[in-house]
This record gives structure tokens, C-alpha cells and sequence, in this order.
């Protein structure tokens, strides 16, 4: 992952939970499509990836 400072990845992490946030209400509502579902995925591993990034730059 690039180097990001810390509030910049707490600003991508907020916008990714964000999107994610969207995608579980359409697919609550059964309006999800498959592309958005793909997506949510790809993006999960990105949060993930970011908060491993976030939890070693506290640890530094």
C-alpha cells in the first residue's frame, strides 16, 4: 500500500465504509446488482488492507 498519512487513510476508510454502507441497503432491499456486490467485495479487502496499515502505523 502506498504511504499515506493517517488521516488520509481515515478519510478513504470513512468513504469506503460509506459505499459499503450504500450496497448492504440496496441488497437489504433486494437492489443490489451484481456489479455492486462485486465491488462491495473488491472494496472489503481494501478496508481490511487499510486498517492493517492503520493498527502498524499505532504501533510504530
Amino acid at each position: 500500500m502506498e504511504n499515506y498519512n493517517v488521516e488520509e487513510l481515515r478519510t478513504e476508510l470513512n468513504q469506503l465504509l460509506k459505499k459499503q454502507t450504500e450496497v448492504l441497503e440496496s441488497r437489504t432491499f433486494g437492489a443490489a446488482t451484481d456489479t455492486e456486490i462485486l465491488e462491495y467485495e473488491i472494496r472489503r479487502e481494501i478496508i481490511h488492507d487499510i486498517c492493517n496499515e492503520l493498527a502498524n502505523s499505532v504501533a510504530e
